[in-house]
């Protein structure tokens, strides 16, 4: 085993304009929510495939994440993807934790994570967020759930918002 490397550079960017403009980075447009679940299902063999790579452990440079960090980050985005939704389907406007990505990457280890046990994790989290999604009706798309910060969600739009995130870091580590 070797030693953990310096903390990657803290992204400081309030990416919520993704949620009704998209990003020119990775080219994601704002998606209709309802196939939020098909996208989900697809992230997993992509991610699959960055895990087998010679170098997925590899950061490109320093104050970057290697490929099996942003997987484990977006791993734990889908799991929160489910979790939220959930909690605004059955309670009116919860708060969500503050989540510090570098703080989780540096807590969990990421850049020592095995790469074949985290597309698996992916696999799983991707597969139960889909469930809860399947739950969300017609009437529910309007729901809402704040950020620490204040900033409100509906369901629509955090779909938008974690979407982007996973889809943009495949591009992060593809790019």
């Amino acid at each position: 085993m070797t030693d953990a490397p310096p903390p990657a550079d803290t992204d400081t960017r309030d990416w919520t304009f993704v949620i009704d403009s998209g990003c020119e980075q990775c080219g994601y447009a704002p998606h209709d929510p309802v196939t939020t679940p098909a996208r989900l299902r697809s992230l997993p063999p992509r991610w699959a495939t960055v895990l087998q790579r010679q170098d997925a452990a590899v950061r490109p440079r320093e104050g970057t994440w290697s490929p099996v960090e942003y997987a484990c980050h977006s791993r734990d985005l889908v799991g929160a993807l489910g979790e939220r939704i959930a909690a605004m389907l059955e309670s009116r406007n919860p708060t969500f934790a503050d989540y510090d990505g570098e703080a989780e990457a540096v807590r969990g280890e990421f850049w020592a994570a095995d790469p074949a046990q985290v597309a698996r994790e992916i696999e799983a989290a991707a597969a139960a967020s889909a469930m809860v999604l399947a739950r969300v009706s017609d009437g529910d798309w309007d729901r809402t759930g704040r950020r620490g910060d204040g900033f409100t969600f509906t369901v629509t739009s955090l779909c938008r918002y974690l979407i982007h995130d996973l889809e943009h870091h495949l591009h992060d580590v593809d790019g």
